[in-house]
């Protein structure tokens, strides 16, 4: 009777000394952000908006401030609800200062992107930027989208104006047409919410290499 109460003793602790091993091999095998080699992690960075990630990385530690702030990695800026002070502390400090890693800008606040549409050259800043949607522009902003021509990777354009203009459509739609490497297109243009252009979309255009 004793061998078998040591016999089932034995075979307790041997269960638990297998639960225990398994449980800290499963424990070791899971894998912490921060051990992510700094290639993942931009790669991941690449998915959420720039905002998001300086908030909650740029103090973190030393690694990952180099990651947003000293390197290349390219950013993606989308801007809708924000107050004029926020964006304006914002627009001082994140978009001037990385203006040539931006990769992606939206932005629908009228004086955000009165804003980034002046002074007037100051989009043609943006070297990297590969995705541009702008809603809500004032009428006197509209000539500015001339500069876009300076862009050489923009490849997809959303431009929303729904008001009276006295820059007209055509005009803008062959600025935009002279664009080198454009995809996309959505441009909308009215004249008391009635437009006076179509939405163009497009696979590639005549002036694309």
């Amino acid at each position: 009777m004793e061998q078998i109460k040591r016999q089932r003793k034995i075979n307790t602790d041997d269960s638990d000394d297998m639960k225990i091993k398994q449980f800290h091999s499963a424990h070791q095998s899971i894998s912490y952000f921060e051990d992510l080699s700094n290639e993942i992690i931009c790669e991941i960075f690449e998915y959420f908006d720039f905002d998001y990630i300086y908030k909650i990385f740029s103090n973190l530690n030393q690694r990952f401030v180099n990651l947003i702030i000293n390197s290349n990695l390219p950013i993606k800026i989308n801007i809708s609800s924000v107050s004029k002070s926020n964006f304006e502390r914002y627009y001082t400090d994140i978009i001037i200062p990385y203006r040539h890693r931006i990769k992606s800008l939206r932005i629908t606040n009228i004086f955000a992107v009165n804003i980034i549409l002046s002074p007037q050259d100051n989009i043609s800043k943006l070297t990297r930027l590969e995705t541009l949607i702008l809603t809500n522009i004032a009428s006197s902003y509209l000539r500015n989208l001339q500069y876009l021509i300076n862009l050489p990777k923009l490849s997809s354009l959303t431009i929303i104006y729904k008001g009276y203009t006295k820059c007209g459509g055509a005009k803008i739609y062959h600025q935009i047409f002279q664009l080198p490497v454009l995809k996309y297109s959505n441009v909308l243009l009215g004249v008391d919410s009635t437009p006076i252009g179509s939405s163009l979309s497009f696979a590639t255009n005549k002036y694309s290499s």
